[in-house]
């Protein structure tokens, strides 16, 4: 419950994703940013999420390539056209949380919206 409050509270897009990169939770803003809602998007693909808008090749390589090896990222900016919600700039913070099961890990993944800036 209070991790999922902390996810409830902030403020920018935050997704919650397992090792496999399956959705596992998002929060408010995420949906009111991205235009979607928890059915489309939990429990799915992070790179199949509205009809596969979200397979970026930046964040492919982002999730796949540099967290494996650094446990974190942060800033990495990334602009990307959304056929529905047009051409986004963000800008990415993520962190692999590891815990003492071998194959429980999640990765928090927020997405700062800097479009205006």
């Amino acid at each position: 419950m209070f991790a999922e409050g902390i996810i409830a509270t902030i403020r920018e897009p935050l997704v919650v994703l397992d090792s496999h990169f399956k959705v596992i939770q998002a929060n408010q803003s995420f949906y009111r940013t991205f235009r979607v809602t928890s059915e489309q998007t939990e429990k799915h693909l992070i790179y199949e999420l509205g009809k596969g808008q979200w397979d970026i090749p930046e964040l492919r390589r982002l999730l796949e390539e540099i967290l494996p090896l650094n446990a974190v990222f942060n800033d990495f900016a990334v602009e990307h056209e959304f056929p529905s919600i047009g051409r986004k700039t963000m800008r990415l913070n993520a962190r692999k949380i590891v815990s003492q099961e071998p194959n429980d890990q999640l990765i928090l993944l927020a997405i700062e919206d800097t479009t205006g800036r």
